[in-house]
């Protein structure tokens, strides 16, 4: 692999609100249902030889509406499980997001029931259904053109308007479909829009170098929307160095973990032992639940966060990208094409 570069840039701003899949009301729901703010938190792990690179993917969504219950619709690459996560995650790399940028201007519940397996239809197959906290989520694979809408018609849904070029641009790639059914959603007397607990999805990206983070579907909705991705990976990301850069998408840099004296140099952050870790120790008091979950997860391993942003993304833009958000390495040179993004590799439109 080539060398990575790690090197000091200027941090952009503060953190802000947080799009990737849809959100489809239930049938007899006659309102607006979009959502309007969605962070992820995304840990990713480099395949080795022909062993695909894997990712966490923690989705928390707010949705604008109120259905009372509805179902959100996120493509994979591969099917993924699926668990809950606490919500705290977002709350505290919020704030040290903040806290970061704010003193350096330089930066070099309930357990989830047992998957049960349906069996094979021919138009859309059902790989697995599963019950997380107040989720009910199905991982389904579109066999025939215009069967997903079928589907969810049949679990009492909406149909996906105007979307069935998109949906068959998935089919084609062999993507699957986790359809998250949320019930029990209850508004508050003049509450408009509603917070749901994060869920955790993990994956195979089917690749090596490359990150990734769904887009194109949610570019179906019809009003602009943020993203906020939480990112940790072994390196740092490609910003703008050529056209494979998080910056010709439309997203900007606020903060990335960077090196100072006292680390190993290009080797991350102890993110599961911040105590331990002199870049991370004088903020370790203030992440215990990004603590947690990286001595559950990835215990021992490094990783260096970069958090990144896009504001007003307009959905007709988004829904005429060739390709999802992918991110890659900041590989030094800048003529080397990312492994996933050369022919037949999974970023490839």
């Amino acid at each position: 692999m080539k060398s990575l570069l790690f090197v000091p840039l200027l941090v952009l701003g503060a953190a802000a609100l947080l799009a990737d899949g849809l959100v489809v009301a239930p049938a007899p729901y006659k309102g607006s249902l979009e959502e309007r703010a969605q962070e992820a938190v995304i840990v990713f792990t480099p395949g080795r030889g022909k062993q695909s690179a894997t990712e966490d993917l923690i989705l928390k969504i707010r949705v604008e509406g109120d259905p009372g219950h509805f179902a959100w619709v996120v493509p994979f690459p591969n099917p993924p499980k699926t668990a809950k996560e606490d919500p705290k995650l977002f709350e505290e790399l919020h704030r040290y997001v903040q806290k970061r940028t704010t003193r350096s201007r330089v930066v070099p519940s309930k357990g989830a029931a047992g998957e049960t397996l349906d069996a094979k239809d021919d138009s859309v197959r059902v790989i697995s259904r599963k019950v997380v906290g107040t989720y009910d989520v199905a991982v389904v694979r579109e066999e025939e053109q215009g069967a997903l809408n079928g589907w969810l018609a049949k679990e009492g849904f909406k149909p996906i308007e105007n979307g069935e070029d998109v949906i068959e641009w998935y089919r084609g790639k062999g993507y699957v479909f986790s359809c998250i059914k949320v019930r029990e959603v209850k508004l508050a007397e003049g509450v408009k829009d509603a917070d749901l607990h994060p869920l955790r999805f993990t994956f195979e990206t089917g690749g090596r170098d490359g990150i990734y983070f769904p887009m194109r579907l949610t570019g179906l909705q019809k009003k602009p929307f943020d993203v906020n991705l939480y990112v940790f990976y072994g390196a740092w990301l490609n910003d703008a160095l050529d056209r494979h850069g998080f910056e010709h998408r439309g997203f900007r840099l606020v903060h990335r973990d960077w090196d100072t004296p006292k680390c190993r140099p290009n080797a991350g952050k102890t993110w599961s032992n911040p105590r331990g870790d002199p870049y991370l120790r004088d903020l370790s008091g203030t992440i215990p639940t990004v603590t947690a979950y990286f001595q559950k997860r990835h215990p021992g391993r490094r990783f260096y966060l970069t958090n990144l942003q896009a504001n007003g993304l307009k959905p007709g833009n988004v829904r005429d990208w060739t390709n999802d958000l992918w991110m890659f390495p900041y590989y030094l040179d800048r003529k080397f094409v990312p492994y996933d993004a050369r022919d037949g590799g999974p970023a490839v439109p």
